[in-house]
């Protein structure tokens, strides 16, 4: 949307949102105002009525009212009455006034202004809505309700108010009755409320005009000012040499709005620069962990089948690390030509501090191996020497075997590692349960305790790291032992290979696509016996 239309839009909604404003103001103000009007009107007429009726009743005799019924003939006591009625109409204006009897049915009329008494006596009218009981309401003296309201077909709406005419007995024997019409008041109403919009149409017809005035000059012009220099700061966020030199006086929030829109330029281009560093040296970190875990793979034997041309044994083992680089490592490596070495361990922690510490633990295991130590005086050496220099206090958890592939007998030393699996020849797997040693650098000049162990052909041995039998799913559920049991003993007789995929892919089903916590290593042996 371009710039035009949206400044077209503002003032639309302002000069709208002031329209309403003012005809919201005008009708409450007629209303309010007509209300009033009307309501004092009323009143006027309440008292008026009251003060007309009250005096003609006051200046007829009572007890000559009810034989005009039984005669029928006006005489000259009646005619002056008519004559003070007449008077009397002049003088306050009312629509009608008549002296009256309400009977059973219908009114009995005696007196009417403007109508002799031979077309009076006796006449007789159907009681308005609420009309029976309102009079005989005042014929027994109630003035709760001193003016009756009620909707004539031919007169309009009216108002009435009544006073009892008395006999010497004090009887009330008739009503002195006026009648006012409503629809003058209302009529009255109406032009005063059409003046009244008219002035104040007019007045705020002028304080629209101003107001929009101000209302421009204030916000409109400094809003559209902000919102372009928004733009411009968009645009040149790139631009080292673009300064905001907006400059708004308002004395409001707009004025500082404007300031904050200063501030934030500012800021936002020292959080690009620094968040170009940031990226920069991520990026350069990024390039280190991704040599790392090159060099660390390198570390590791990857390549599969490690001794093609060895018939009495297959082994296979893997490295999944949780991160970039990882503490797992495995090793496997033949000493001499009847004795291989098999190494697992996890180094505590993540990361390439864990990574470093995997590097000298399993150089300094695989030399002291070469140089023909038992697995119990490799692993007090290499503890002795990563205890010099351990200011991080790291440990590592090592499984540790030599075996004969001509006996197929071997040694194992644990240090604080997971315990093994092995399958007999047309067996399952099984855990193998044995009290083990503590792990490698938690303390000095440590000592370890060896296991002598027998695979005889057909058997498999698998070992593992806690990212095995630890892996979690959603539900912070473990995979454990018993699910690891499961996944090798589904197809027992495979390939170290498959043995290995078959474990990941009981782990990958468990958890779910839940994030990886732990390194996950494994590795499986196959003995087939001494070969010719």
């Amino acid at each position: 949307m371009s710039k035009g239309k949206r400044l077209h839009g503002i003032r639309r909604k302002i000069v709208g949102g002031l329209i309403l404003f003012a005809v919201t103001v005008a009708t409450v103000v007629c209303f309010v105002s007509g209300d009033y009007i009307e309501s004092k009107i009323i009143d006027k007429y309440e008292y008026a009525g009251t003060a007309v009726t009250s005096h003609i009743a006051s200046e007829i005799d009572g007890d000559r009212v009810l034989p005009y019924l039984q005669t029928h003939r006006p005489d000259y006591y009646y005619n002056k009455v008519l004559d003070e009625i007449n008077k009397v109409d002049e003088i306050y204006d009312s629509l009608y006034l008549y002296i009256a009897i309400p009977d059973e049915d219908n009114v009995l009329y005696i007196w009417s202004n403007g109508f002799s008494g031979e077309e009076t006596i006796g006449y007789t009218t159907a009681y308005a809505e609420g009309g029976k009981e309102w009079m005989e309401a005042r014929m027994a003296g109630d003035n709760s309700e001193p003016l009756c309201f009620v909707e004539d077909p031919e007169f309009g709406s009216i108002a009435t108010a009544a006073t009892p005419i008395y006999n010497s007995k004090g009887e009330a024997v008739a009503l002195v009755l006026a009648d006012f019409s409503l629809d003058e008041i209302r009529t009255a109403i109406l032009s005063s409320n059409i003046t009244i919009a008219i002035i104040l149409f007019a007045i705020l017809a002028v304080f629209t005009v101003i107001y929009y005035w101000f209302i421009q000059k204030n916000i409109v012009d400094p809003v559209m000012l902000l919102t372009n220099s928004a733009k411009d700061i968009t645009d040149n966020l790139n631009n080292d040499e673009y300064t905001y030199n907006l400059d708004i006086h308002t004395k409001d929030e707009i004025e500082e709005l404007s300031i904050a829109f200063s501030t934030m330029n500012t800021e936002l281009r020292d959080y690009i620069k620094e968040n170009t560093k940031i990226t920069t040296e991520r990026e350069r970190v990024r390039s280190e962990l991704d040599m790392a875990s090159s060099i660390q793979a390198s570390q590791l034997p990857t390549v599969f089948p490690a001794f093609p041309e060895r018939k009495d044994f297959d082994i296979y083992a893997s490295m999944t690390p949780a991160k970039e680089v990882g503490g797992d490592f495995y090793d496997f490596f033949l000493v001499d030509e009847d004795h291989i070495a098999l190494v697992i361990a996890d180094v505590s922690g993540k990361g390439i501090p864990a990574a470093l510490f995997m590097m000298i633990s399993k150089l300094l295991i695989q030399s002291r191996m070469m140089m023909g130590e038992s697995p119990a005086e490799a692993l007090s050496n290499t503890n002795a020497q990563l205890m010099q220099n351990n200011a991080a206090k790291q440990f590592v958890t090592v499984w540790l075997a030599i075996f004969d592939l001509k006996t197929g007998k071997g040694v194992v030393a644990n240090a604080g590692h997971e315990h093994p699996a092995i399958k007999r020849a047309g067996g399952q797997y099984e855990l193998v349960v044995y009290k083990h040693s503590p792990p490698v650098a938690t303390m000095k000049k440590m000592k370890f305790k060896e296991h002598e162990f027998e695979l005889n052909p057909g058997d498999t041995l698998f070992v593992y790291t806690d990212g095995v039998a630890e892996a979690n799913n959603a539900d912070n559920d473990l995979f454990g032992a018993e699910r690891m049991l499961e996944a090798l003993n589904k197809d027992p007789d495979a390939s170290a290979e498959d043995t290995l995929k078959n474990v990941m892919d009981g782990i990958n089903d468990f958890v779910a696509g839940a994030d990886q916590f732990d390194d996950i290593t494994m590795m499986c042996f196959r003995y087939f016996g001494p070969q010719d």
